[in-house]
């Protein structure tokens, strides 16, 4: 009974959900033939028709030289995909050159490339086109979060290459296409959550001439034609073939095949590409071999085609030699066996059971032949012995002779072992002598050579922690020989782990007896407790610590000119950067008045006043080659608007660390304006009439424009 009411009450509840279906399947069954109107009949339709504004609620996900991509929701299609649209600077006769990208992927239908889905121009009259939403992570990231954590994010390399060759089959169809990326690196190569691969950002990308003497890409697609726009976007140089840093040279499929060389080499050893002969170590020579000849300096040199790298590759995974080795008969077995391991496997058994079957044969055949001739030596031993019996009394009295003979020489060789023996420890004595001399060596260029890696680094601040922390492993490896205490390479470790504000290992140094330099041990026991969650010391106090190298050895003003580059990677706020800076010139200009130093973080302009400000490069502690000059005393703020008027600088090689825009030397006693010839990025200088001579400003790139007068002209960035 209960059972048959349960069955009731369920079919009550889904009679309306049958009665809905059957009325949508035949909805003059539903409305009696008398259709309300249109939203019953086409309800997508209608809802379509309705739609005013295509793509809604916009979210910026990224910022590049030429363009800005937002995530919409496309209310028509009901998903989401991304808009790409020009960056707000650029005006109307440069759109086309941002469209160009979309009719380059336009022209491209492949599973490993971004799908384009619509272009358009919107209200605002700006162009803009929509493509699939990527979700995952971009080649790059994967690299990194392998060199971070190896163990935690493994891919074997059997998946590595799988990806590299969908990355081929994707510029292989591209190249069929007669399309050139020219911009191939990680960054623009997309890893989906589930393996899948897509090429992105086409930008760069030409169009290859049909015939010989015709003109790349069409006159749509011609990146020469669009100025400025593409000039703010230019490919990545080091993944960037050596022809092609040349832009009137030729466009070649090599220049993308170089790329995907530098690819699968930092693929395979998560390290930026490089030329060196170290950078494959540790990879497969075959695989070492294919990067070699994909990134060779001479176009002819390389592959030819995008297909006969992929081959390689696959032949590789496959258990094949490659083109580019030269396999021996031996490698050629290897990988046969590799290829057929179980079959091999069992013939090679079969014959080893057959080899010890006819062993076996032989073994026995032996053995009976064997004691027949022991029989018969038995016999003709027993006759010898008794004639042996006979001369063995003659031979007693001879043997008795002999070893006293043999005595006499036993103690003459005791006594040229003993010659030899003091002779081989003052040999070894020497040799260790000089594997000492040798060993401290390798630790004094060891320590010299962490300094160099530590000024290289100064001079790009995306590099800087890494190399440090290379050069503190590099000194590692050599303090494994756990030289004395007093060696100057403890003393450079201590002096690295000071310069990178680490005062607490530091101090581990000192106090396992290492012998260190007593005022920075001081100073990193003063400062130690000033240090905040990120490791960096507060603003205050790293001012304090800057003065207090200076003021007890000005020697050390290298230490706190290095320890204020590398804590510029700190993100500090604008106003401590600024209070950091005015204290490195006030340090470095004691004669300083007024002390006016202002930062304006939105144009990058910075102002300095003041009377005795004569120079902005660090004056203690005279240039050597060790502690040369390089930096300006206001690199931290990274300016692109300097302002001096009514200051003492006389040498503007002293703003050589600088990537300005604009310069003003009004009311300054500058004169000599050639430390400015081969400057790159300036682009408005500011004198005073009359201030310097004709054939100097004469002189200047032509890129550089000159503005002459005494009224408050107002510093901006200049365009480009």
């Amino acid at each position: 009974m209960n059972n048959s009411r349960g069955r009731n009450e369920d079919l009550q509840r889904i009679k309306p959900i049958l009665s809905d279906l059957f009325d949508q399947g035949d909805p003059s069954q539903a409305y009696d033939d008398n259709l309300e109107s249109d939203d019953d009949i086409c309800p997508l339709y209608c809802s379509i028709s309705r739609i005013k504004q295509r793509y809604q609620d916009p979210e910026l996900i990224g910022r590049g030289g030429m363009k800005e991509v937002y995530r919409v929701y496309d209310a028509r299609a009901v998903r989401h995909v991304a808009m790409a649209k020009p960056l707000p600077k650029f005006s109307s006769d440069q759109y086309d050159a941002f469209l160009r990208e979309a009719h380059l992927t336009a022209r491209l239908n492949h599973p490993n490339i971004i799908d384009l889905f619509d272009m358009d121009i919107d209200q605002q009259g700006r162009p803009f086109f929509t493509m699939e939403l990527r979700h995952g992570q971009s080649l790059l990231d994967v690299i990194r979060s392998l060199r971070d954590d190896p163990a935690k994010n493994e891919i074997p390399l059997h998946q590595r290459l799988e990806l590299f060759l969908r990355v081929c089959d994707a510029v292989a169809y591209a190249h069929s296409r007669r399309v050139l990326h020219l911009d191939i690196k990680p960054e623009n190569i997309f890893v989906g959550d589930y393996g899948e691969v897509k090429v992105c950002d086409w930008g760069m990308g030409v169009v290859m001439a049909r015939e010989q003497g015709e003109s790349e890409s069409a006159v749509l697609l011609d990146p020469d034609l669009y100025g400025s726009l593409l000039q703010s976007v230019s490919g990545t140089p080091i993944y960037m073939a050596p022809e092609q840093k040349d832009t009137r040279q030729h466009k070649t499929p090599q220049m993308d095949i170089y790329a995907l060389g530098c690819l699968l080499q930092e693929l395979l050893t998560l390290k930026a590409p490089s030329q060196s002969k170290s950078a494959n170590s540790g990879i497969d020579p075959p695989l070492a071999a294919t990067i070699a000849k994909a990134m060779a300096m001479h176009p002819s040199d390389r592959y030819q085609e995008v297909a006969l790298l992929r081959q390689d590759i696959s032949r590789f995974l496959l258990g094949y030699s490659t083109s580019v080795e030269r396999a021996s008969l031996r490698r050629e077995a290897a990988l046969f066996y590799r290829r057929h391991r179980d079959a091999c496997s069992i013939a090679l058994g079969s014959l080893a059971i057959l080899t010890m079957c006819v062993t076996f044969f032989i073994w026995q055949l032996s053995e009976s032949r064997e004691r027949a001739l022991t029989a018969k030596a038995v016999a003709v031993d027993a006759r010898a012995h008794a004639q042996e019996a006979q001369s063995r009394a003659i031979d007693a009295k001879q043997v008795a002779e002999d070893a006293q003979q043999k005595t006499a020489a036993a103690l003459e060789r005791a006594e040229e072992a003993q010659r030899q023996a003091e002779a081989s420890l003052a040999k070894y004595l020497a040799e260790k002598r000089e594997s000492d001399r040798r060993r401290y060596s390798q630790i004094v260029a060891a320590a010299r050579h962490s300094e160099f890696v530590i000024d290289a680094a100064m001079q790009r601040d995306d590099e800087m922690r890494s190399a440090l922390q290379f050069a503190l492993v590099q000194l590692d490896s050599i303090l494994d020989f756990d030289p004395p205490p007093n060696s100057f390479a403890w003393n450079q470790k201590f002096w690295n782990l000071f310069l990178i504000q680490d005062f607490e290992a530091a101090l581990d140094l000192s106090a396992a007896g290492k012998e260190i330099t007593p005022e920075l041990v001081m100073l990193a026991e003063r400062y130690l407790p000033h240090r905040n969650a990120d490791g960096f010391v507060d603003t205050a106090h790293f001012i304090s610590l800057m003065q207090d190298l200076v003021t007890i050895d000005r020697w050390r003003a290298p230490l706190a000119e290095k320890m204020m580059l590398y804590d510029g990677i700190h993100d500090r706020t604008h106003e401590d950067k600024l209070a950091i800076t005015r204290a490195w010139v006030q340090l470095n200009n004691p004669n300083w008045q007024g002390e006016e130093l202002s930062y304006d973080p939105d144009s990058a302009t910075v102002r300095l006043r003041g009377i005795g400000v004569k120079h902005l490069n660090r004056t203690f502690a005279a240039a050597s080659k060790r502690h040369p000059n390089r930096f300006c005393l206001l690199h931290v703020l990274k300016p692109k608007v300097l302002d001096l008027r009514e200051t003492s600088i006389r040498d503007l090689s002293e703003l050589r660390s600088l990537q300005l825009l604009e310069l003003d030397i009004r009311q300054t006693p500058v004169k000599d304006l050639s430390p400015l010839l081969n400057n790159r990025t300036l682009r408005r200088l500011y004198l005073d009439p009359d201030a310097i001579p004709e054939s100097q400003i004469a002189s200047l790139p032509e890129s550089i424009e000159v503005i002459r007068g005494d009224r408050d002209t107002h510093l901006g960035p200049a365009s480009d």
